[in-house]
């Protein structure tokens, strides 16, 4: 029997949504299995049913990460990190991407290729560097070096996420701004940014992940425990004697949680900036 066009289009969205509810799923069941292992004793975790619910719920491996593994430090080290970033990121790519998108010159294509492919390279590949530069600047055991190896990596994206944008807003209104007694650089923070508001919390979202979540460079640069972020604080769980799997993944969640409320704080703007940012 032939279905009308509404029944096949009904039944592709019930048939996508099925999909994207069993992918979806797949994916929360490290994070549940996580959440759940971290409110177990080490007598359930080392259980023979590992996998099955706590006999107790304890929050003894989350009071451990802030007395035993310098936690408070740690989150207050991230934070400073990912919201540094996050301000240098959209402020110096901002000014980057309305340059490429107002005033463009002969060869400004191939230096914005130029930058997404410096973007694609292997960030391993720029350690080396990196640890040599930071070490002339003095830089290492300090949370700067870190924002300032993050913040490297992070431009080109935010150049090439906010130029789009840029485009878009249309000139008349900031030489209106300029006629009303408006500098330019106050036309860029007071009149272009709020216009292309999707595409700078976009930016805002991507930088905070990328400093939020950054190992590399923590664990090159940093060796002091009370300067690490949590993704290196999470390293000194795996010892040569033992691994703190309790602590390890109440730190797991510790980690994931504020990028999680962000991305869904935010994902009404990074879905527009992403369809129309590209």
């Amino acid at each position: 029997m032939m279905l009308t066009y509404h029944a096949r289009k009904r039944l592709g969205v019930t048939t996508s949504g099925i999909t994207l509810a069993i992918l979806a799923a797949g994916m929360l069941v490290p994070m549940v299995w996580m959440a759940v292992t971290s409110f177990k004793s080490d007598a359930d975790i080392f259980s023979q049913t590992p996998l099955s619910p706590p006999a107790e719920w304890t929050w003894d491996h989350y009071a451990n990460l802030f007395s035993q593994f310098h936690f408070a430090s740690s989150f207050l080290n991230s934070t400073i990190i990912a919201v540094v970033t996050v301000v240098f990121s959209v402020i110096v790519g901002g000014l980057a991407a309305y340059g490429f998108a107002r005033y463009p010159w002969r060869g400004s294509g191939v230096a914005l290729a130029f930058l997404m492919v410096a973007r694609m390279v292997t960030p391993a590949a720029l350690v080396v560097p990196m640890y040599v530069i930071m070490d002339a600047l003095g830089l290492l055991n300090t949370v700067t070096g870190v924002i300032v190896g993050v913040t490297v990596l992070n431009l080109p994206f935010v150049i090439w996420i906010l130029r789009p944008f840029f485009e878009t807003v249309p000139r008349e209104i900031e030489e209106a701004a300029e006629l009303d007694g408006l500098s330019p650089a106050a036309v860029f923070f007071r009149i272009v940014l709020p216009l292309a508001r999707p595409g700078v919390m976009t930016a805002v979202l991507y930088s905070f992940l990328a400093g939020w979540t950054d190992l590399l460079f923590p664990m090159t640069f940093i060796t002091d425990a009370e300067v690490m972020p949590l993704t290196s604080s999470l390293l000194q769980m795996q010892t040569g004697y033992k691994i703190y799997w309790g602590e390890l993944m109440a730190g797991g969640i510790v980690l994931t949680l504020p990028a999680v409320v962000l991305c869904f704080a935010l994902q009404r703007y990074l879905l527009h900036g992403l369809r129309a940012g590209y």
